[in-house]
């Protein structure tokens, strides 16, 4: 059974911050809300957190996580290079609900990429997460805290529901402000293409970079 602690994902108390950064720096599993739908977090150089997360939502070995980090400037740790195009989508969206698909850091684990050699990354927009990224200071995962394929969770009992309560920490912020995940855009080709439709429309993509320089719905 998780350990239950309630937080104002807005507005979080710094001991409520301390205590999932230590659970999650001793390879631990943390369902959190994040500017989308709740979160399931790990370090994502834990071996360990990983493999127990992968296990926890069924998710299939050849499906890449995505992961989360906190600011632009991290993009060199993380990837092997950033098209031109991606850097003017993160200039404007992020903080926000798009994904950018890159080629990955060699540091980057498999267990991430899931032997693509790509990573999706993005900086979400709250300040929970903001300071649970510079307390731990790197990256986490970013799937939702969920069974794969399963409804996008919302409130903390949508989690509960349905990971079973198998993990260490829920982190109650009550129902999260948007039910519509991130948009999902693979950056490692032109023109540039929509994996998942969420909250950021294509029109919007476009309108930064030019309609013929992104593809999907």
């Amino acid at each position: 059974m998780p350990r239950l602690l309630p937080v104002d994902p807005k507005d979080p108390d710094p001991t409520v911050v301390r205590e999932i950064v230590d659970v999650l720096k001793g390879e631990g599993l943390v369902a959190l809300p994040t500017d989308t739908v709740y979160g399931l977090a790990a370090d994502i150089f834990s071996e360990a957190a990983l493999e127990c997360l992968v296990d926890l939502k069924a998710r299939p070995h050849d499906k890449p996580i995505p992961i989360f980090i906190s600011s632009i400037e991290d993009l060199g740790a993380v990837t092997r290079e950033v098209p031109e195009e991606a850097g003017r989508l993160a200039r404007k969206f992020w903080p926000g609900p798009l994904t950018l698909i890159l080629h990955a850091s060699p540091e980057i684990p498999e267990a991430i990429t899931a032997g693509t050699g790509t990573v999706g990354i993005r900086i979400p927009n709250l300040l929970l997460i903001e300071m649970v990224l510079n307390g731990l200071d790197r990256p986490i995962t970013g799937t939702s805290a969920n069974k794969s394929g399963g409804i996008n969770p919302v409130t903390p009992q949508d989690v509960q529901k349905g990971l079973r309560n198998q993990f260490d920490l829920l982190v109650d912020g009550g129902k999260t402000s948007s039910a519509i995940p991130s948009t999902v855009l693979d950056c490692t080709q032109f023109p540039l293409r929509i994996i998942r439709r969420g909250a950021i429309e294509r029109g919007a993509i476009a309108a930064v970079l030019g309609k013929d320089a992104v593809l999907g719905p």
